[in-house]
């Protein structure tokens, strides 16, 4: 039988403190890409008309990314949930399972 289940605790809270190290930096450069478009449409591409719909079309596309670079922190705390259920749920079998073997040892004594 193959191992259809394997949990590398480490490897699930490293990925998952990965993904929300980099959920900061990616929030810093959608900073850092606002101000310079908005820098861009004020004072580098300016025009009576089009301006006003590139930075309402441009806030869109930013708000948007910004929900999407937010779903990356929802993953890192699913992995996370994950492992501490999947440990709690190892912990509970084990338990069980010496409440099982005791009990039927103290019923072989009886």
């Amino acid at each position: 039988m193959a191992n259809d289940v394997v949990f590398d605790y480490d490897a699930i809270e490293t990925t998952a403190s990965t993904m929300g190290n980099k959920l900061a930096d990616i929030a810093a450069e959608l900073t850092n890409l606002k101000t310079t478009v908005a820098n861009l449409l004020q004072n580098g591409l300016v025009f009576e008309k089009a301006s006003p719909a590139m930075t309402d079309a441009y806030n869109q596309f930013s708000n948007q990314l910004d929900a999407s670079a937010k779903n990356i922190d929802e993953y890192a705390k699913m992995f996370q949930n994950f492992a501490t259920e999947m440990a709690n749920s190892d912990d509970q079998i084990t338990n069980d399972v010496n409440a099982a073997a005791a009990e039927a040892a103290a019923n072989a004594e009886g």
